[in-house]
């Protein structure tokens, strides 16, 4: 066994176990390296021992019995909420008028505004993200991203916002959320009432 063998084993082993709980779409060694790899777990005994220790651990005491990986997003939690109106617009398959688009976000005209001006900003990819209750540390990114996006939208006097705007998330059926895709509201256009 030569010192690479050594150095390149842990990296194999991490993303063997690791990767398909994030990603268990593709495999996650390249084919020549994962049977290098099968064939070392096979034909050494100390890779084979070492291997099984490693394993042994992470089942028994990450997967079986404390569940750790659950509370990782896309390790052990899953978007399982059925797509929504937002889905089909993000996909161009419901038209919208798009004030604003990147690769993370989209913005659109609200079909029924309650101010001269009324726009959505969402996440393109939900990514668990139903309702911010759900948010995570994992999501921080896209948060930033839909308060940075709605600041420059509320500036934008040629989609009708005038000194200020509303900023407004619904959570959930006491937050009067009707759509299971985070979204933020940025309202304006005209002087709004206070709501405390």
């Amino acid at each position: 066994v030569s010192l690479a063998d050594a150095s390149l084993f842990p990296t194999c082993t991490f993303a063997k176990y690791m990767l398909p709980k994030f990603d268990d779409s593709q495999t996650p060694l390249p084919p020549k390296l994962n049977a290098w790899f099968d064939n070392l777990c096979t034909n050494d005994s100390v890779f084979a021992k070492i291997y099984g220790e490693i394993m042994d651990t992470l089942v028994t005491s990450w997967d079986e019995k404390s569940h750790l990986w659950d509370s990782i997003w896309l390790s052990g939690q899953r978007d399982q909420s059925p797509g929504t109106l937002f889905d089909k617009i993000v996909a161009k398959e419901i038209p919208a008028t798009i004030v604003k688009e990147d690769r993370h976000i989209l913005a659109f005209k609200d079909i029924n505004p309650l101010a001269p001006a009324h726009v959505l900003v969402i996440p393109k990819d939900r990514n668990g993200l139903t309702n911010l209750r759900n948010a995570s540390a994992e999501h921080r990114d896209i948060l930033g991203r839909l308060l940075v996006a709605g600041g420059e939208i509320a500036n934008d006097s040629e989609l009708g916002f005038g000194d200020g705007a509303r900023f407004v998330i619904n959570d959930g059926p006491d937050g009067g959320q009707e759509v299971y895709h985070l979204h933020l509201h940025v309202i304006g256009g005209q002087k709004l009432g206070s709501m405390c």
